[in-house]
């Protein structure tokens, strides 16, 4: 059993993220359940909390699921919040590409510690080059 991975994020950048894993690791099989649920502004917010709820359903196989979504307090962040309430999931807001890797690379780990590689995969991704290349 493994924890899932649900990325709730604006229209496509989910699958774009997804996408440019698999294209990265050369496979379609990734070592973690993954799952995207495209977000627009325009639609009925509850079909969205249901359809997010299905998702959950069919990624959880015991261990619960790992919600990344892109910007907190927008309507992604918020149908994943509609799930913290009626499932086992950790939300973490601010997905960026390191976080992903960080957490596909960590297939066996619990849902609070995969939630921990997100939070410090996404953090420790973002470096300002120039002064890397300048210490040196």
């Amino acid at each position: 059993m493994s924890v899932g991975i649900l990325l709730i994020t604006h229209d496509n950048i989910g699958s774009s993220l997804l996408e440019s894993l698999q294209i990265m690791l050369g496979t379609e099989q990734l070592p973690l359940p993954i799952k995207v649920l495209p977000v627009r502004n325009d639609v009925d917010r509850d079909a969205f909390n249901y359809h997010a709820e299905q998702l959950f359903n069919g990624l959880n196989e015991g261990q619960g699921v790992l919600v990344l979504t892109d910007l907190f307090g927008a309507t992604p962040c918020n149908v994943a919040g509609y799930l913290i309430k009626r499932c086992r999931v950790r939300v973490i807001s601010g997905v960026n590409f390191p976080m992903l890797v960080k957490v596909i690379t960590y297939p066996k780990d619990d849902l609070d510690s995969l939630a921990n590689k997100a939070l410090s995969g996404g953090c420790q991704g973002i470096l300002d080059v120039n002064n890397l290349l300048n210490s040196n």
